[in-house]
């Protein structure tokens, strides 16, 4: 039962990569699981380090793929169910990942602000249709009592007040043509 709580045998090592094959030998070390890096440049700057720029486009890489997953849920659209830890895939396999990926990202935000502009304008449009069926009933209410229309009630005879009075009012201050916009 001690060597339950005790770490497993380990044993120091520095290797000395070509820096053409060191992202393939790197890669094959993470995924068996069984090395541990140690910093051996701690006093120098992370942005003066030589693979600041790999970092940096992962960093650009899952900041894309988050907003991909984020408009893909949002859409409601399954999501394939893929593995916990992929293998890292070959450098030249990464930079044309990225170019498709930063493609993707352009077009769908592209979509997204289309999207947006025509739900702006469906929303417009039924606003334009319902005043239109609402100024139709006005107008239609309007030409009952036109008839009986008189430019200005007699003040004398008739208050401001009188409901009749002010449908006859009414009828001349409520006609308004709307048209379209060129």
């Amino acid at each position: 039962m001690g060597s339950l709580f005790r770490s497993e045998s380990m044993c120091l090592a520095q290797l000395f990569l070509q820096s053409g094959t060191a992202y393939e030998c790197l890669s094959a070390l993470g995924e068996k699981g069984l090395v541990q890096f140690r910093d051996l440049n701690q006093n120098v700057s992370s942005f003066q380090r030589k693979f600041v720029g790999e970092v940096k486009r992962c960093e650009e890489l899952e900041r894309i793929l988050v907003y991909l997953v984020q408009e893909i849920t949002r859409a409601d659209i399954p999501l394939p169910e893929g593995e916990a830890s992929p293998p890292a895939p070959p450098l030249k396999h990464v930079l044309e990942m990225q170019e498709q990926l930063q493609k993707l990202e352009v077009e769908l935000r592209e979509v997204t602000k289309n999207k947006e502009k025509l739900r702006k304008n469906l929303l417009e449009l039924v606003e334009y249709t319902h005043m239109l069926r609402v100024t139709k009933t006005f107008l239609k209410r309007n030409v009952e009592f036109e008839p009986t229309y008189e430019e200005f009630p007699a003040l004398e005879n008739d208050s401001l007040l009188d409901y009749s009075c002010m449908q006859r009012l009414g009828a001349k201050l409520g006609a308004v043509r709307l048209l379209p916009c060129p």
